[in-house]
């Protein structure tokens, strides 16, 4: 700062010889409008010298401070801007992924739905068909025993019409006990109903 000061300094001392020196006469130009006296000239050369310090001393290190700190916000705003970015990329990269694993678990889920429904639809079908076995079963145990049942009856009612019709031929009353054996061991001679 300042030799670029002093080079300024050394160079405005010598425009005053080469602005007022006449290249071919040597001497000054004199009642020139655009060329200032020496009376003019001095004063405007300390005036800005002395400006020119000041503006060194008190407003450049001003300046460049104020430069400084905006360059330094300048490269803190890139350095975060470039942060966010890299977090945002982060956070991309994170939400795709977040979102592939709940595609495959969502895919997982239907398969494993589609299984379970696919295995409950058995068990109700092997279930129904079971159900439907022992119902059947049922029935014809029910027949069975209903056969049992209605057999014992027209056995015993086939006595009894035995026993009667046995008495109206020898017109006589045989005892039941006597009648009885008497007709099931005529039957069972010819056969039974449940063969």
């Amino acid at each position: 700062m300042k030799r670029v000061l002093f080079m300024s300094a050394c160079f405005f001392a010598l425009i005053p010889s080469i602005a007022f020196a006449d290249p071919l006469a040597g001497t000054p130009l004199e009642g020139s409008p655009i060329i200032p006296t020496m009376m003019e000239f001095v004063p405007m050369v300390i005036t800005f010298s002395i400006l020119l310090i000041l503006m060194g001393k008190f407003v450049w290190p001003v300046v460049l401070m104020a430069l400084d700190e905006r360059a330094e916000k300048i490269e803190d705003s890139l350095k975060r801007a470039e942060e966010a970015k890299v977090e945002a990329e982060d956070i991309l990269n994170e939400a795709q992924q977040r979102l592939a694993e709940a595609r495959k678990e969502a895919t997982a889920i239907v398969e494993t739905g589609k299984t379970d429904g696919e295995l409950a639809r058995e068990n109700i079908i092997e279930n129904a068909e079971q159900e439907a076995a022992d119902i059947v079963a049922r029935g014809f145990e029910s027949v069975k025993e209903e056969r049992k049942s209605m057999v014992a009856d027209m056995r015993a009612d086939s006595i009894r019409l035995a026993v009667n019709i046995a008495g109206k031929i020898f017109e006589k009353e045989l005892s039941d006990d006597v009648d009885e054996a008497m007709v099931e061991k005529a039957i069972d001679e010819m056969g039974s109903f449940n063969e």
